[in-house]
């Protein structure tokens, strides 16, 4: 099943490119290997990417997430500069469960399902994956952190408004 979401594919190509992340590794001078890499380019900000695919089999939600929460965290240990964002992509396959109607307010992906983004600050992903623990199930960030200007500036309705709340302070 996962084949036909396009999960199984993106993990595969995340098993291939880690693999080449190691072989890389293998093969780089002594000093870099130690931890002294160098810093990568000022001003692009370091993301850990993680999906996160919600079903409902049997008549439960069930949750899978890619890569777990463990292994984010480790990925994003040796990361250099230190990660300063995560952006969490959820796939509702089959409808939105009611628990998640904080997601959308589109009655279509409520009843049909779809894709959502979320997108934090590392100390509030840290926060919530330990709220997490508890529940089992993904939590709320309490608004998401616009897209980063480095990539263009977005004037969706959801990236202004968030934008707009940074800047109060709230």
């Amino acid at each position: 099943m996962r084949r036909d979401t396009g999960i199984f594919k993106v993990q595969q190509e995340n098993e291939k490119l880690r693999a080449q992340v190691q072989q890389f590794e293998k093969n780089q001078p002594k000093a870099q290997r130690d931890g002294k890499r160098q810093a990568k380019p000022e001003g692009k900000p370091q993301i850990m990417d993680q999906w996160i695919e919600i079903e409902i089999v049997d008549g439960e939600t069930t949750v899978s997430y890619y890569p777990s929460n463990e292994e984010l965290w480790e990925e994003g240990k040796k990361m250099v500069p230190p990660p300063t964002m995560v952006y969490r992509r959820f796939h509702f396959v089959d409808a939105v469960p009611p628990e998640y109607a904080w997601t959308t307010s589109d009655p279509e992906a409520m009843e049909f399902g779809g894709l959502g983004i979320q997108r934090m600050s590392v100390d509030t992903w840290l926060r919530i994956i330990e709220q997490e623990k508890a529940t089992g199930k993904p939590g709320k960030c309490g608004g998401n952190l616009p897209k980063p200007e480095v990539w263009g500036h977005c004037e969706c309705k959801s990236c202004a408004a968030n934008r707009e709340r940074l800047r109060a302070g709230r």
